[in-house]
């Protein structure tokens, strides 16, 4: 059998000598290093076959250590040593090219299927069959000698003891695959021998050989966990037909093993790769939520600034009464007419004023500041009243007469209504555009002359059968070509021209739209106005 070189690099000394122990008993010529450099030295001088490698070293670290061992020698085999807990630099160990890893404490079971695994792969390199050892008790020398020769003939590699003893200290010392042992030995039962072996090495098997056809020897021999029982004299033909069958069986149980290591670490790897994808969509997901909530934060404050004739109108206004109620006053002060109720009627006039102007700030302030999901029971009439009046007063600027049909006895949704309302604005800004886009293509004479007069028409419905809300928006604008309207919900697209239009709007209403498990579609025709329809779910349990 070829002796395998074997260089184990771990800074703990007790490591080092509880592995190298166990694979000299499985043929291995094993070297020693605590060092991340003197490792390097001995794996570049000597012929290094499988490598153990510590994960952690004094003076380099284990995963760059792999990265030039296998560049140095690429049919080398690596075993890397990690501590516990350490399952995920295991990881990226195997990654870089190891066959497999270890935790400490060592588990001799894992590291004998490690080995086991690492030896296989080089065979299958080095077309190279793996011959089975086989250790023969027998106190009868002829018998020993010639049962000896019989077998290496056969290509088995062949261990000999004349007692018990010899043959545990064997076995202790040495890859023992199959144990032939006769029942009468001089200071030992066969029987207790393959017990005794059995409790050093658990995948050992065992063929006893009695001179008595004894039934009941035979039975206990199978107890004690032979796989077959034979008598003398020994029939060659049945013995190579045992060593077969047990053989058969070591070889299956240890393909079993090694499939099992392999599906094991097939399946941490694969864990891992999805723990590490499922942190990096979440990581995604969070910047994606950061930078469409800024986004939303910075459309809003861009429909602000564009309501700015609509906002100072509203202040305007009731300024405007709380001046003239003023002026009154001291006009009546002046004439000496100044009553009391007088007075209390012009403050309470006052005090309305004040409250709608309270109102009107106020509800900028909430909506520029709104940019979390809040959701609640809404009246979506009452959110397209709000936009209203927020944007009505452009709209009047504009010369846009706004027709609404709003249903009856409207059922209410699960929603957000600063973000419902920001949709409304959206869709009523680009009507607006649209519709100044088509009559300044009249007055210039780009679009034929006709009597044309802004219309935007919102009508809000129930539809029982898709127990939703609509909300219609239609406008009379330029419409929308159907190549733009493929696009049209697009990040940064827009049919404005340069400088007139961020392409956001409709792209964050998709977003608003798709938070309230709702949908939004368009129908237009080039010249012909747009028409975008929302669907609301009604008691919307899903949308929270």
């Amino acid at each position: 059998m070829k002796t395998r070189k074997v260089l184990i690099i771990d800074d703990d000394q007790l490591t080092r000598e509880q592995i190298a122990r166990e694979l000299r008993r499985q043929y291995c010529d094993t070297l020693m290093s605590g060092s991340g450099q003197e490792g390097m030295e001995i794996f570049i001088r000597e012929d290094i076959s499988i490598l153990l490698l510590d994960v952690k070293l004094p003076d380099i670290d284990g995963l760059e250590f792999l990265k030039q061992a296998k560049a140095l020698k690429p049919r080398c085999e690596v075993i890397m040593i990690t501590g516990y807990g350490s399952e995920t630099v295991a990881i990226q160990s195997l990654r870089r090219g190891a066959i497999d890893y270890l935790e400490k404490p060592i588990d001799f079971d894992q590291l004998a299927a490690a080995i086991g695994r690492a030896q296989e792969k080089l065979s299958e390199k080095e077309d190279l069959l793996y011959k089975n050892t086989v250790l023969l008790i027998e106190d009868d020398e002829g018998a020993l000698y010639a049962l000896k020769r019989f077998l290496e003939k056969e290509g088995y590699e062949l261990f000999t003891a004349n007692n018990g003893k010899d043959g545990l200290n064997l076995i202790e010392h040495n890859k023992i695959d199959v144990l032939i042992t006769d029942i009468n030995i001089g200071d030992m039962n066969g029987i207790d021998i393959l017990r005794e072996a059995k409790k050093l090495y658990k995948d050992i098997e065992g063929i006893v050989v009695t001179g008595q056809k004894d039934e009941t020897l035979a039975i206990e021999s199978l107890r004690a966990g032979a796989m077959d029982y034979l008598t003398k004299p020994i029939n060659l033909d049945e013995l190579l037909l045992s060593l077969k069958k047990v053989i058969d069986s070591i070889n299956l149980n240890r393909d079993r093993l090694y499939r099992n290591r392999e599906l094991k670490i097939s399946s941490e790897i694969i864990a891992k790769m999805n723990e590490e994808l499922e942190r990096r969509i979440e990581d995604r997901s969070r910047e994606l939520s950061q930078t469409q909530a800024q986004l939303f934060q910075t459309s809003k404050l861009a429909t602000l600034g564009e309501m700015s004739a609509g906002l100072a109108h509203e202040i305007n206004q009731p300024l405007g009464g709380i001046a003239l109620i003023c002026a009154n006053i001291k006009k009546c002060i002046e004439r000496g007419k100044l009553t009391e109720p007088m007075l209390l009627n012009d403050v309470a006039d006052i005090q309305k004023s004040v409250q709608r102007m309270t109102k009107v700030i106020q509800h900028m302030r909430t909506f520029a500041r709104q940019d979390t999901l809040k959701f609640i029971d809404v009246d979506v009439v009452s959110t397209i009243d709000s936009a209203l009046n927020l944007l009505g007063e452009q709209l009047r600027l504009h010369e846009i007469d706004v027709v609404l049909d709003y249903g009856a006895d409207l059922p209410r949704i699960l929603g957000e209504p600063f973000q419902l309302e920001q949709v409304w604005i959206n869709l009523m800004s680009n009507a607006r555009d649209a519709m100044d886009e088509k009559g300044s293509k009249i007055k210039d004479g780009r679009l034929p002359p006709e009597a044309y007069r802004k219309k935007l028409a919102i009508a809000v419905s129930y539809d029982a059968p898709q127990q939703c809300i609509k909300a219609v928006f239609s406008d009379n604008g330029t419409g929308i070509s159907s190549e733009q309207q493929r696009r049209i919900f697009e990040p940064f697209f827009t049919t404005k021209e340069v400088g007139k239009g961020s392409g956001l709007g409709l792209s964050i209403t998709y977003g608003i739209i798709e938070s309230h498990k709702a949908r939004i579609e368009l129908e237009s025709q080039q010249g012909s106005g747009a028409t975008f329809t929302v669907s609301l779910p009604v008691g919307g349990a899903d949308a929270a």
